[in-house]
């Protein structure tokens, strides 16, 4: 019995099958069931009942399943800690990035931090908002851009950035007079919004519930460029944080929204109570300098 085994254990029970197990780990299945059997044979007790093709737990199974989780990260962090005791800071780090966050506030920490710290190596991890704190939450990720607050009581937060969302709508949609506008005036209008992965989303979505409304929602994407040429073509309103107009005005009109503020908040997150290595740290105060 070794700590391999458990993280075979670990990942079949993630997977939800020995099949989809064995294609991520590269391991044959067979092999996967010997290595189960060895396991329970240590243990002493037996980890998934067998009446059926579905993979269940047995009451044993399930403890030890939460006892390889606290072990397996437990043996991950002391790893990293004693790589960690070097006078030299080095090391590897994975970066979580929403698409539009990345864009805007990662260019000048991984420019500022690359040439400070040339012995670390930072590795982006690209998804969707929502999708990357569940990411840090499992120590996957050691940080990540995100917008805020988030919902979880799993991750520290610190805040870096805000600016208001405005109103982005096609040319003539309103008069050019008009400087402000209520998102209740635009209720009536299809949508443009980006997927359900990004935190935007629930932004805009509790902000016209505010208003006392549901928006229709015609389009939904991952690209901020694709969405914004969907409101110059006229497919669509959106409401979108104001650095992203600042990019992309050309043949779009911009109005500021008066019936609420709506913030764009942006910060950086962490797994709570986590132990930061050497690079981590100086990873969180370049951000802290550039974005101070």
């Amino acid at each position: 019995m070794n700590l391999q085994d458990f993280e075979v254990f670990k990942t079949i029970v993630e997977c939800g099958s020995f099949s989809k197990a064995s294609e991520k780990l590269f391991i044959a299945q067979p092999s996967l069931s010997k290595t189960i059997q060895r396991l329970e044979k240590k243990l002493g007790v037996t980890l998934f009942e067998r009446s059926n093709r579905i993979i269940r737990l047995t009451d044993e199974g399930e403890l030890v399943y939460e006892k390889a989780i606290i072990m397996l990260q437990q043996m991950k962090e002391l790893n990293i800690q004693l790589e960690d005791m070097s006078e030299h800071v080095k090391g590897h780090l994975k970066v979580g990035l929403p698409q539009i966050i990345g864009t805007f506030f990662f260019p000048q920490v991984a420019k500022t931090f690359s040439k400070k710290y040339k012995g670390v190596t930072l590795e982006i991890v690209e998804e969707g908002g929502l999708s990357v704190e569940k990411l840090v939450e499992k120590g996957e990720v050691d940080v990540a851009f995100v917008v805020l607050p988030t919902q979880s009581k799993e991750l520290e937060e610190q805040l870096i950035f805000e600016a208001p969302f405005v109103a982005c709508l096609p040319k003539g949609h309103v008069s050019k007079d008009e400087k402000q506008i209520s998102l209740a005036q635009l209720q009536h209008d299809d949508w443009i919004m980006f997927d359900p992965t990004f935190a935007l989303r629930q932004v805009v979505l509790d902000s016209c519930r505010k208003e006392q409304f549901v928006p229709n929602i015609a389009y939904s994407t991952t690209q901020w460029d694709l969405l914004m040429a969907l409101v110059r073509d006229g497919l669509g309103v959106a409401i979108v944080p104001r650095p992203l107009t600042e990019m992309i005005s050309q043949n779009l009109c911009v109005k500021v929204i008066c019936s609420q503020y709506i913030p764009w908040k942006i910060g950086i997150v962490l797994k709570k109570n986590a132990y930061k290595t050497h690079a981590l740290q100086a990873f969180l105060n370049i951000v802290s300098d550039v974005y101070k």
